[in-house]
């Protein structure tokens, strides 16, 4: 039996935005976005580079690569935490559903912060800001 071919609109974009945040918040992007343009998004890299797009955010293939990887890493930790937070963010009356929505909310704060940090870490390695 052959497997039905994948819908286009679950593919990664090919470039930075996180859709649908991207289209959600894409005034706030472009007045604060999340790294300088001009210098590579890879914490790893985080080189100067003339980008050849108003949206290009990596130097390279290999740098959106590397940061792909890193972002699917994080988003598989964070997700079954976010689907905890969202059960249970409304819940009334089910003391245990509220509880885990509880932790799933500190988990995801406590790990977004971790990960910024390391991020910033990575970038100041390279001798980045």
């Amino acid at each position: 039996m052959t497997l039905p071919a994948t819908k286009p609109a679950n593919a990664l974009a090919a470039r930075f935005e996180i859709e649908p945040f991207a289209e959600v918040a894409f005034a706030k992007l472009a007045a604060c976005p999340l790294v300088e343009p001009g210098i590579c998004m890879n914490p790893l890299c985080s080189q100067h580079f003339a980008p050849s797009r108003s949206w290009q955010r990596y130097c390279s293939t290999a740098c959106r690569k590397m940061d792909e990887l890193d972002m699917r890493r994080i988003g598989h930790k964070a997700a079954p935490a976010l689907l905890a937070w969202r059960a249970g963010k409304y819940e009334k009356t089910n003391d245990d559903l509220r509880a885990l929505s509880r932790v799933g909310r500190n988990y995801v704060s406590r790990l977004s912060s971790e990960w910024w940090n390391d991020r910033l870490r990575r970038a100041a390695e390279r001798g980045i800001k």
